[in-house]
Formats: C-alpha cells, structure tokens, sequence
C-alpha cells in the first residue's frame, strides 16, 4: 500500500493557468526560426542526405575519348589513360573460346549391345536353321530359308551357301566357331569406315566411351573399320584346321554378321564444345589512370592502337553518371524513409529526429572518410616498397569502417548502435562494388564494436579505445581467415598476410577515430555522457567551490535537493547521476545576489524590508535567469541549462504575491498573478519535473518546526497537489505511479535527513531551546512561512 495518497487532486486547471501556457506555448513556438523549422522535418533531411550520398558515391569525372591514331604515325603529345579502366577483352575472350572449342576431341560411343544381339542372331539363325532342316525333302525351299534370312536377320546368302549350311545340319559347332570370331575382334571397336573421319580424329585421336570402362582418348589405329575387321577374320579363319569348304562357308557368314558397333555422337560433342566455351572466363584488359600507352614522338604500333580503341571502347561502354546517382538516391532515400519510421516506432519524436540527424550526418562523414581513404591507399600504394603496403585492395582492411559504430554504441543505446551498423555495412558493401566480402567484414566488426563499448562501459571515453585495440582489430583478423579459407582460390601468402595486418591496423584507426570525435559529437549533438556527467558532479568544480563560499545555505541545500532526486531517478528507473547533477547546478543562479534567499540572509538585515513585493519578485525570479547566463559561461551542457531553467517551472511566488494583496487596497488596484511568477517554461521532462518537486519539499522540510512522518506526508501532499492543480507537471508525462513512487521515495529519504540524534548526558539542548523559542510555540503552526514563502528555493 502506498505510503503517500493523492485523494484531493481536482481534475480541471482554473482558466487563467490554461491562458498563461498557451501564451507560452506560443513564444516558444515564435522563437524557433523558419529554416530551422524547415530543417526539422524529417524528409526535408531524407533528401537532403540520400542526394549528398548518391553524389559522392556516384561521381566520377567525366573521362574524354583517346586520339584514334594509325599504325606507323608519330604521336604528337603523350598519351595517357585517363582513368582507371577494366576493359572486356573480346578479342583474346574469343581467341581463347575458339581454341578451348577446338581442343574438345570429337565423342564415339561403343554400342556392347551390337555384340550381344549379333551373337543372339547367329543363334537364332542356326535355329531356324535346323528347323528348315525338320521338314520333308518335298516341302523344303532353299528360296524360303534365303527370305527369311533376309527379313528377319538381314543377310543375303546364295542357294550354293544355303545348301553348304544344309550338308553341315547347320552344325552346332560351325555356330561356336562364328561366334568366337565375331567375339574376338568386335570388342576391339569397329567403326563403318575410317574414311568418315572429318575432324582430324587420324591426327589428334578421339574420345570413345565405353558405358562400363568410362571413356579414354584413343587412336584410330586402335579400333577397326567394317573392312579391317574383314580382313582379319580371312586371316583368323585361315588359320583354322578346317576343309577349305568350311573355311567359305565361314567367311560368307563372318561377312554377313559382322556390323560396326562405334559411332560418332554429334550432341554430346557439341554439348562438351560449348561446356568448353562457356569455361573459358572473359579475359579483362586492366588499365590504371595515368599509364602512358605512346609517349610524344613515337611511332604508334599494333599493340598501342589496339589499347587506344579497347579504351575507348571501354569508356563510350561506361553508364551515364546520371543514371548511376538516380539509382542510388532512390536507395538510399528508401533506407532513410525506413530509418525514420523505425527510429519514430521505439522513440519519441525528439529523440528520433536527434538519432536520425546524428545517423545521416554519420553516414555522409563516414563517406567521405572511405573516399579520403581510397585515395590515400592508391597513392601509398604506388610508393611503397615494402611488401605490406604494396598492394592498394589490401588497404581497405585497413580503413577505419567502425568509428561511427563506436560512437553510436557510445552515446546511444545497443539497438541505435546496431541499426547504424546496418546502414555502414549496406554503403561500404555498395561503395565497393556490390563487394558481399567487405559488407560481412563491416557488420562483423559492428557488432564487436558494440559488445565492446558494452564490455568495457561508458564512464570512461577510454573504452573507445579499448573497445578497439583489443576486440575490433581481433575480430578483423578472425574475419579475414574465414574469408580467406571460403575463397574458391587460395591467396597468395603473401597477400593474406598484407590483409591480416591492414585489418589490425583497422580496429586501431576506428577507435582512435571515434576517440577524437566523442567529444565533438557530445557537444554538437547535446549528449551527456555518464563521463562528463562524472565530471560535472565532482566536488572540486570550481562552480561548487565559489557556491559553497558565497552561498553556503544554497549549496547545502542543492546537496539535500540532489539527494532526494538521485534517490527517487533510482526508483523510477530515470538516469540518476544526471538527474544529481541538474539538482546540483539548480541553484547556481543565488551565486549573483545570496543575500537575498532566506537560506543564506542575516538574521540582523532583512534586505526585503524596504522593497516592495514585484520587486523582491523580480529579484526572486531572477536568479533562474542568473543561473542559465552562468551555466552557458561555464559551457555547461544544454540539458542541465534546461532542469536550472524549468526548476520552477511558471509557478507562483506565493509568499510575495500574498503580501501584495495585504499591502495594496484590492479595490483600488488589482494584482494579477503573472507579475508574480517565474517564466518558465513548465518542465518539459521527467527530470527537470522531479528536481522541480525535489527543491520544493526539501525548502518547505525546512520550515516545520517538528520533522515528524506525519509533517513530511503533509508537506509532500500539498506541495505534489499545488503543482498539479497549477499544470506545472502538465508537460512532463509523469504518471499518478510515478509520483507515488517519489513521493514515497522523498518521504524515506527526508526521515534519514532529518534522523533524530541520541541526547548528550550531561546537557540539555531542549530546555534552552524551550526558553528562546517560547514566543514561537504560542503559534498553532508547524511551520515557518516566512522561510517557506520568501525563500523561495
């Protein structure tokens, strides 16, 4: 249960407070300028920053045409390349493709079926054979058996053939021979006629494929044609010990069966001729800027003409600049309208107008790094001689791609961060070509820089450094060996070792980078950091020291008023060592005139007797005015020049308006109320509204007289409900749980403030008091206004 109730709060403002802020709304509204006005639209900045981007990334100078020159003719100045330039090579790209074509043997294919289905048709011959055989002398017909043999297997055999078969029964024996024949010289390859060979198969060979042996390059000596393989049957059954008669009948049969079973196989040829053209990459002609292709008065030759025109080629090829900066406009206008309605999502307007200014700036900043650091690269590398720093691609390892990322991660929150380097990996991957290689490096190294700001912390503008010496620059190396290891080729060792140093050498320049910004973007972009917020609130501050001195009651007060708001930031989940140090600066102002603030008056002078009430007022209030000239002197940051300006909001000076009303005849002169209050603006944020609250209570804490529980509660309530009822924490979105929250957070640390002490033996301070202050118990009250009303703090 909450130890503090608001059960008196009324709902509607009187109509005279609601005037007086919109009276304020609207001088506020008149202050801000018309091209600021105009800036702080955020599409206004879209295009403003998609255009500086797509220019710097799409510019390139226009590069004019070499003289076309002609062979033997003297060139009358020196002829340089006029920009860096990879030119298509079409002519040695298609010298290249011609001899790859060319290489590519021609495919024949051996058929084993042929083999297997002639000895399956000798077999079934000689079958039908017998079975002619079978029939009666009377029916047999030697012209039906030479039909069948043509229809069905394809050969021509004379009636003397059919009637030498028919005297040996077609003899099973006569069957094994001819099929051990044709067994023993088709599986060497038989092609129709070597005469059909038109692709210089006799002087380069062939590729034959076998379906169980794969395929090898063979000669043409190493098969047989129909007739070779005529011939060396004759031979082979020549040698058998047969009858000559036999011998015929098999040379007849050999003859008929034997059939070519390699062939030549146009598509899968042309399919590997084309394989072989498409193999071959196109060759590109690399030309650098400034390389002399003739110098004055020599004589131009073939080669020289050659580059000229490739160069010119390459150049009318070149896209238009225009087309090049529209289409980087468009995406990076897409991005940034992506960005804004992201950042606007999680963020109030403000601080996602702040966020998206800080990116965009960031991003054209870090462009123009990259493209500083482009042409460095390209000029170390040309006058370098050490190996480390030869080669120009290496450098880019080396450039400082996660300054921005540490800033972000530094100044702002994790998210912010990431969503930054997001957008860093998408330019730099699009700087380079599309180059997929350096967009992972980015992004891998963004995310170490942010883990290592969150590593090592943000109190200290050192960690930037660490952050980068010790994480990015380690992470840059893992990276670069992964990449190394997923290339198709392997790089050379000497390289890698170029790029493994360069990408070291890169998280150092980040971080240092980033380190020399820091202090410039805390002040551009108004971020109080927990390190400068560290120095603010050390006692040694020169400020602190001369209030102490001067105003000793106000500096003692602003410590209580930071005690109580530090504690209730805490329980509110608000930046607490902030919110110290807007209370402790609060007061700054009191520095100009102290006499005049109960806390630090002399009890034998009033300085207010003899002035009237507007004029104590104005002296009152001047000291919020007093207090922002002194914190712009000390260039103290504009979040705390706003708590010192809002910690009285538009309030009323109560005590001296009343006194106005007793001194002066109401019916002869009206006093109005805005005479008598501060200028405000009423605090715009939870941390001026809470040291706003924090100043009061710990003023009117002063008065009573007996610091009970009960006396604090009282003080809290009204002070909480005043405030409210006058809208002062109208515009500082605090919640009814929140002022719960720190009012019970006031309540706890005012009991510890004002803890009793055990008495002294031996003394008694109570009587003494007793007796000096008998004329002040008489009054029925527990507080002092006088103190209250007048002090003011």
């Amino acid at each position: 249960m909450s130890l503090i109730s608001f059960k008196n709060v009324k709902l509607f403002k009187g109509s005279a407070s609601s005037i007086r802020q919109e009276k304020q709304a609207g001088l506020r509204e008149e202050k801000i300028r018309p091209v600021v006005k105009f800036l702080q639209n955020p599409f206004v900045l879209i295009v403003l920053f998609a255009l500086a981007l797509a220019y710097f990334i799409s510019y390139i100078p226009a590069a004019k045409s070499l003289p076309q020159l002609k062979a033997g003719e003297i060139a009358n100045t020196d002829v340089l390349a006029p920009a860096d330039l990879t030119i298509d090579d079409l002519d040695t790209t298609e010298s290249r493709r011609r001899e790859a074509v060319q290489a590519v043997l021609p495919v024949y294919v051996f058929d084993p079926n042929v083999v297997s289905n002639t000895e399956e048709e000798i077999h079934q011959f000689f079958l039908a054979g017998r079975e002619w055989l079978k029939t009666s002398p009377a029916q047999r017909n030697a012209e039906q058996l030479q039909k069948l043999a043509m229809d069905r297997f394809g050969i021509e055999l004379a009636a003397n053939e059919i009637a030498a078969l028919a005297r040996e029964n077609f003899s099973p024996d006569l069957e094994t021979v001819l099929v051990g024949l044709i067994d023993k010289y088709a599986p060497l390859g038989i092609i129709l006629s070597k005469s059909l060979f038109i692709q210089k198969e006799t002087e380069r060979g062939f590729t034959l494929v076998r379906s169980q042996e794969g395929e090898k390059t063979v000669r043409p000596a190493d098969i047989l044609d129909v007739k070779e393989a005529k011939d060396q049957l004759v031979l082979e059954i020549n040698k058998l010990d047969l009858p000559a008669r036999k011998k015929g009948l098999l040379i007849s049969l050999s003859f008929a069966f034997i059939a070519p079973n390699v062939a030549y196989n146009k598509l899968e040829t042309d399919a590997r001729k084309e394989r072989a053209q498409a193999n071959i990459e196109k060759v590109f002609y690399r030309i650098k800027k400034g390389k002399i292709i003739i110098r004055k008065g020599d004589e131009a030759t073939e080669d020289a003409i050659k580059q000229i025109r490739m160069i010119n080629q390459g150049l009318a090829t070149k896209r238009a600049w225009l087309a090049g900066f529209i289409g980087t406009f468009l995406l990076f206008s897409l991005l940034f309208v992506t960005l804004w309605f992201y950042l606007k999502s999680f963020l109030n307007q403000q601080t996602a107008y702040k966020y998206f200014l800080m990116m965009g700036l960031t991003l054209a900043l870090s462009l123009l790094v990259y493209k500083v650091s482009l042409f460095v690269a390209d000029i170390s590398s040309q006058h370098a001689r050490f190996f480390l720093f030869t080669d120009p691609e290496s450098y880019k390892y080396a450039f400082p791609f996660q300054f921005g990322v540490i800033l972000f991660a530094f100044l702002t929150t994790n998210v912010v961060a990431l969503i930054f380097a997001i957008l860093n990996s998408l330019l730099i991957g699009h700087l380079f070509n599309a180059s997929y290689y350096f967009q992972i490096f980015s992004m891998i190294g963004g995310l170490a820089a942010i883990y290592g700001i969150k590593f090592y912390g943000r109190q200290k503008r050192t960690s930037t450094l660490r952050t980068g010496f010790f994480l990015v620059s380690s992470i840059n190396l893992f990276v670069i060996l992964t990449l190394y290891l997923l290339k198709e080729t392997w790089v050379p060792l000497r390289l890698f070792t170029t790029e493994m140093f360069m990408g070291f050498s890169g998280g150092l320049l980040g971080a240092a980078f980033a380190f020399v910004l820091l202090p410039i973007y805390e002040n551009a972009f108004r971020f109080v950091t927990q390190t400068k917020l560290l120095e603010l609130t050390s006692s040694e501050t020169e400020i602190f020291r001369q209030l102490a001195l001067v105003a000793p009651g106000s500096y003692h007060h602003s410590l209580i008023v930071a005690s109580l708001a530090e504690k209730a930031a805490e329980a509110i989940r608000l930046d607490s060592l902030f919110v110290k140090a807007g209370a402790l600066y609060h007061d700054i102002g009191k520095i100009k005139m102290p006499e005049y603030f109960i806390e630090n008056k002399n009890k034998k002078v009033d300085v207010h007797k003899d002035l009237t009430p507007s004029m104590s007022t104005l002296v009152i209030v001047n000291h919020v005015k007093e207090g922002v000239e002194i914190a712009k002197k000390e260039k103290l940051p504009a979040q705390i020049r706003e708590i010192i300006e809002q910690h009285h909001g538009s309030s009323l000076v109560r005590y001296f308006y009343q006194k106005a009303k007793e001194k002066y005849d109401p019916e002869m002169q009206k006093i109005g109320e805005e005479s008598y209050r501060y200028p405000g603006p009423p605090p715009q944020s939870k941390e001026a509204a809470l040291i706003m609250l924090a100043d009061s209570v710990e003023a009117a804490s002063r008065s009573l007289k007996v610091h009970k529980e009960e006396n604090f509660k009282r003080v809290i309530r009204d002070i909480f409900d005043n405030y409210l009822q006058d809208g002062q924490l109208d515009d500082c979105s605090f919640s009814l749980k929140e002022l719960r929250t720190i009012a019970e957070s006031f309540l706890a640390t005012l009991q510890m403030v004002y803890q009793p002490r055990v008495e002294y033996p031996g003394f008694d301070f109570e009587l003494k008091q007793k007796k000096k202050g008998e004329k002040d118990r008489k009054k029925d009250n527990d507080r002092d206004p006088e103190q209250t009303e007048s002090g003011q703090n």
